[in-house]
């Protein structure tokens, strides 16, 4: 459902009236290309050689690529938004930063000793809740709809939190996990509205099923 778009204050405009364009473009661009990049990739290599070379434990493969799959998304649906970037959605992304940081340390793919205890995948799963509860606060920060395609984000608390309840006792959960939380992220992706902000989709299952009834129709 389409909703009439309202002439933002030059605060909402910026999250911040003493920001200008470029000042938010350059903070944007700090975050989302130097940082936030950093820290992702960094995890994807060094998953991928300790997956490759065989030194990484099983379940953490799994897990590491539902961490890697999660911030991906949120990373792309960031992308778009330069003008409107703020101090607040800085300050929520560097709050993410630390817990991407702190999912790769729990999964040991941060800790190079040889000696280090095994990864903790019941708390890497903790961490990335934790996380996805902070989407709704970035959001609020950028003064967008807080509460987009809400039903998947209840999907992926509850795909997570099977994994933190039933995982170590079901390690073969973790690929079914991977794959179903796979499955909604592309999804979540494919149907972002990105800078169409004011078409407002607070159920995907709901727009989803508009789609495919307005499609019948025609």
């Amino acid at each position: 459902m389409s909703e009439t778009p309202v002439t933002a204050t030059a605060e909402e405009a910026g999250g911040n009236s003493g920001m200008g364009k470029d000042a938010r473009k350059r903070l944007h661009a700090l975050m989302y290309g130097l940082h936030y990049p950093a820290v992702l990739g960094t995890g994807f290599v060094v998953a991928l050689l300790r997956i490759t070379s065989g030194t990484i434990h099983a379940p953490a493969a799994s897990v590491s690529l539902i961490v890697w799959l999660f911030f991906c998304l949120s990373f792309a649906s960031a992308i778009g938004f330069e003008e409107k970037y703020n101090w607040g959605a800085f300050i929520v992304d560097c709050i993410e930063l630390a817990g991407m940081f702190a999912c790769l340390f729990a999964l040991r793919l941060m800790d190079p000793a040889l000696d280090a205890p095994p990864p903790s995948v019941r708390l890497a799963y903790g961490i990335l809740m934790g996380v996805v509860v902070l989407q709704f606060a970035w959001r609020g920060a950028m003064h967008l709809q807080p509460n987009l395609f809400v039903d998947l984000k209840i999907l992926f608390l509850a795909l997570l939190g099977v994994g933190l309840w039933l995982g170590k006792c079901r390690p073969d959960l973790h690929w079914w996990i991977a794959g179903a939380f796979a499955t909604l992220a592309l999804l979540y992706v494919s149907h972002h509205p990105y800078k169409n902000e004011t078409d407002r989709r607070t159920s995907f299952f709901i727009y989803k099923g508009k789609q495919i009834i307005e499609w019948f129709r025609s």
